[in-house]
């Protein structure tokens, strides 16, 4: 094993790997059980691949289940209080009461409506529906058992009811005795500018065509859903994000702690985490597309369609882990084996002439790359 220790210190010192991962496949070495230095030994490299795996497989269960505790919002934590409270009757029993307040009316005759919402106390959700009036719905739940002592003391929309509204813009202050949650309908044919914001609290947009979306979050996760976008931006600290059915002309995300689940048809995707996995379904590529993944801890797995006259070119590494590229033929530039990882640039035969071309770069530290094809 002192081959491998030297591969991982020479990787620490070339700077491929932080002190931290170096100090986890060292203790992974050390984890080795006795006689194990009088079996036959496979390669370096060959080990240090499946502890870069077994190590990115580690943190991406502790990660995906860190990821799931966030998604118990502040609403659902007071909605078990009394039933935790009730059980200790000398701290004093304090219920929870739940009030839902919707605002209806017509949008009016702008053709980009802005949709501006920033919520530190839950979740927002805005989703495109067939009618041809916006709905927005707001639930707050409190602590108390005086519930018209309560309704004085709730956040106050400010939408008039019925009132005609060519923007859609609102700022819920911080509280830190309730949860609030957001819900807007608008009609599915109009086409939106939206901007949604949230500290404690899921995000979801669905079935929505916008000039441009941002949506950045702490903690929760971020749903998209039959979305047609000029441009998608986002950032999450912790939560996971799913995309299903989106289309845009450029996807660019940051995430914290979390993992990537997403099928699109863009030309230009931009994926970052540092702990999670980066699951990638192209849906579809017209003309000259680029999709850049990278991950820290985890592994990258793509799916490309599977399509003879499609130009595929290839520029994949990792640190610690394997690569495979299940792609039929391809004229590989260079493959190489380093240390306990890989690096693999390779093009599909004829990839310059093709009229659609896609380029995939994906990085990791501690993990596998896995391309492969679907059909379309």
């Amino acid at each position: 094993m002192q081959e491998e220790r030297k591969i991982i210190l020479r990787m620490l010192e070339e700077g491929k790997i932080t002190a931290e991962e170096a100090e986890a496949l060292l203790n992974a070495l050390g984890d080795a059980p006795a006689g194990a230095e009088n079996e036959p030994q496979e390669e370096p490299w060959v080990r240090l691949e499946r502890m870069g795996e077994d190590f990115a497989s580690k943190v991406e269960v502790a990660v995906d289940r860190f990821s799931r505790s966030l998604e118990q919002t502040v609403s659902e934590k007071l909605t078990k209080l009394p039933k935790i409270l009730g059980k200790f009757p000398f701290l004093g029993f304090e219920e929870s009461q739940e009030f839902t307040q919707v605002v209806r009316g017509p949008v009016g005759p702008r053709d980009v409506v802005p949709i501006n919402l920033s919520n530190v106390n839950g979740p927002i959700r805005v989703q495109g529906w067939s009618e041809d009036y916006y709905q927005l719905t707001i639930v707050q739940r409190l602590r108390g058992r005086d519930r018209e002592l309560l309704r004085s003391r709730l956040y106050e929309v400010g939408w008039e009811d019925g009132a005609v509204l060519d923007e859609f813009r609102l700022t819920v202050p911080s509280y830190g005795d309730r949860s609030i949650s957001l819900h807007l309908m608008v009609p599915e044919g109009r086409t939106y500018e939206v901007f949604l914001d949230s500290q404690n609290g899921s995000l979801k947009a669905e079935n929505l065509k916008t000039t441009s979306l941002q949506m950045e979050t702490i903690n929760g996760s971020t749903e998209l859903r039959s979305v047609k976008a000029l441009s998608i931006l986002g950032k999450s600290g912790n939560g996971s994000v799913e995309m299903e059915g989106v289309e845009a002309d450029s996807i660019r995300h940051r995430l914290g702690n979390g993992s990537y689940r997403v099928s699109v048809a863009s030309p230009e995707v931009d994926l970052v985490t540092t702990n999670g996995t980066v699951n990638v379904r192209v849906a579809e590529v017209h003309g000259r597309a680029k999709y850049c993944l990278r991950t820290t801890n985890g592994t990258i797995k793509v799916s490309l369609p599977s399509r003879v006259d499609l130009g595929t070119s290839l520029d994949l590494r990792t640190s610690v882990g394997r690569i495979t590229a299940e792609l039929g033929s391809l004229e590989i530039v260079r493959h190489e084996r380093v240390g306990g990882g890989a690096f693999l640039a390779a093009h599909s035969p004829g990839c310059e002439a093709c009229g659609d071309q896609l380029h995939l770069e994906a990085n990791c530290v501690s993990g596998a790359i896995t391309v492969s094809a679907h059909t379309v």
